[in-house]
């Protein structure tokens, strides 16, 4: 009778846990198929870009509300804040440099990180509502927008490029006064 009895409790397991595994099974199987597909679409991408690698992350800063603000940076297909199919085509493969925002009262701190460029291939514009950095080197290719939170004066800004890191610094427009400027780079 044990014996009887412990057949039907492995059975009623075998059944039991069958039931789970065969669903486990399904959705493991239909995830799988999922990241074959992304990884195909990265893989093309890949030959396309001439296998340059794919770079992603993320930036974190408190903004002057108090509120986390997170940015995107990288070449990856896809993502939210990339440049354009035109400006991919026009300038082949564009990277989003790293970006750093701070600011006051009075003014914005702004750094990007562009390794491997001269300081003669950096195109920065700067109007009352954003910046625009543009490289265009032999080596590598960069470009980011950033949109100001408030209106700035294009007048006052400062760069300074050095060891790959590009500094700005912009002082915030006291009146509304639209105009813009393209910035020489020290």
């Amino acid at each position: 009778m044990v014996g009887r009895k412990n057949k039907d409790i492995d059975e009623w397991r075998r059944d039991f846990f069958g039931d789970f595994f065969d669903d486990f099974d399904f959705d493991f199987r239909r995830m799988n198929e999922r990241m074959m597909r992304i990884f195909g679409r990265l893989r093309e991408s890949m030959e396309e870009s001439g296998n340059e690698p794919f770079v992603y992350g993320f930036t974190y800063r408190v903004g002057p509300d108090g509120k986390p603000v997170f940015q995107e940076f990288g070449n990856v297909p896809g993502m939210v804040r990339a440049p354009s199919i035109e400006q991919r085509e026009e300038s082949g493969t564009v990277r989003e440099p790293i970006t750093d925002i701070n600011e006051d009262k009075e003014k914005y701190y702004l750094t990007f990180e562009l390794p491997g460029v001269s300081k003669e291939n950096i195109n920065l514009e700067i109007n009352e509502s954003n910046i625009i950095v543009n490289v265009k080197d032999e080596a590598r290719r960069y470009y980011k927008e950033l949109e100001f939170d408030s209106p700035v004066n294009p007048d006052t800004a400062q760069a300074k490029f050095v060891n790959g890191i590009l500094d700005v610094v912009v002082s915030k427009q006291k009146k509304d006064r639209p105009s813009g400027k393209s910035v020489k780079i020290e």
